[in-house]
């Protein structure tokens, strides 16, 4: 979570929140972290500044799914985390399938910890694919001052190692991962 001086950046994992906190950054806005037992992804419940605009960016699950794959190829899966310890695979497709068997619609439930619910949500839910234009207009919803071209000009960061990685879906697990997902794929418009 990021705490700025007119609004509060809720960070749901793998949907580039790690470069928006960069670009904050960057944007020379004052800032600071906030964690909860050194946990980045802090929902709406633990968030310690409710009267603030808040905003937050959510992915298309079927490319989520990819990214997170191939982060935790990339630097380590997580001890600690049950979803890791019960779906860990060095092969994409079982790692899906393992998901979706043991976790089913793992993403959409876990989105409302961080957006709230349809008829409650935050002031703004970005989206990845937009994710430059979604953090420009988020921070000029807010009302925050800043500079737009620091944004725009900032590099890709924290990417996981795709060519190293590759994770490739046949379409009966796409088509899985979708309706698996169904929430998040109708409630943010993905189709």
């Amino acid at each position: 979570m990021l705490i700025l001086p007119k609004s509060c950046f809720l960070h749901v994992p793998k949907t580039g929140g790690s470069w928006v906190k960069k670009a904050i950054a960057a944007t020379n806005i004052p800032c600071r972290n906030y964690t909860l037992s050194g946990d980045p992804h802090i929902g709406i419940k633990n968030c310690p500044c409710q009267e603030k605009f808040k905003f937050a960016f959510v992915r298309h699950p079927v490319n989520l799914y990819r990214s997170y794959w191939q982060f935790k190829m990339t630097y380590e899966w997580d001890p600690g985390n049950p979803l890791d310890q019960a779906c860990r695979s060095d092969n994409f497709q079982h790692f899906v399938r393992q998901v979706l068997d043991k976790f089913p619609g793992v993403y959409s439930n876990s989105l409302v910890e961080f957006v709230g619910e349809t008829d409650n949500e935050i002031e703004f839910v970005g989206k990845y694919e937009n994710l430059i234009e979604d953090l420009i207009a988020a921070l000029k919803a807010a009302g925050e001052d800043f500079d737009e071209q620091s944004i725009r000009s900032l590099p890709p960061y924290n990417v996981s190692n795709k060519s190293r990685f590759p994770a490739t879906y046949t379409a009966e697990l796409e088509a899985a991962v979708k309706k698996a997902e169904c929430n998040a794929m109708e409630r943010f418009n993905y189709e």
